[in-house]
C-alpha cells in the first residue's frame, strides 16, 4: 500500500516514529473496573513526557493520553505503536526501563507485557 504524504500549512508534517498511549480513563467510584485514572496514569504520561524531552526524542516518539482502552483489569495500562506493543500494571518506575529498552533500543520489556493468557 503505498503512503500518502500529509500536508500542513503547505509542508510535510512531522511524522512521529512511535506513539505511546497513557490511559488516563477515569471511572465512576462506584464502577467495579479498575480506573487507570485512578491510579497514576497522569504522572506516568508526564514522566514519559519529560524522559522523551530530556532524551531529545520528543519529536519522533509521542506519549499520549488515551481514553478507556479496553483492558481495565490490567491498569494503568499503555501501549506503543506500531509495535502494537501492551504494558499492565505501569508504575513511574516502569517508565525508565520501557524508555531505555523498547522506546531507544527495540526490546519489548517482557515482564510488563499484556500476554493472550492474561
Amino acid at each position: 500500500m503505498p503512503v500518502i504524504p500529509v500536508f500542513f500549512l503547505g509542508s510535510y508534517m512531522k511524522q512521529y516514529k512511535k506513539h505511546i498511549f497513557i490511559c488516563e480513563n477515569i471511572r465512576g467510584e462506584e464502577d467495579s473496573k479498575k480506573s487507570c485514572g485512578r491510579s497514576d496514569s497522569a504522572n506516568i504520561r508526564q514522566k514519559f513526557k519529560s524522559r522523551l524531552k530530556e532524551l531529545n526524542l520528543s519529536t519522533e516518539i509521542r506519549a499520549n493520553a488515551a481514553g478507556c482502552l479496553g483492558q481495565c483489569k490490567h491498569g494503568p495500562i499503555t501501549v506503543v505503536y506500531p509495535e502494537g506493543i501492551w504494558y499492565k500494571k505501569i508504575k513511574l518506575d516502569d517508565v525508565e526501563e520501557i524508555v531505555q529498552l523498547h522506546l531507544i533500543n527495540g526490546k519489548p520489556v517482557d515482564r510488563l507485557i499484556i500476554k493472550n493468557e492474561d
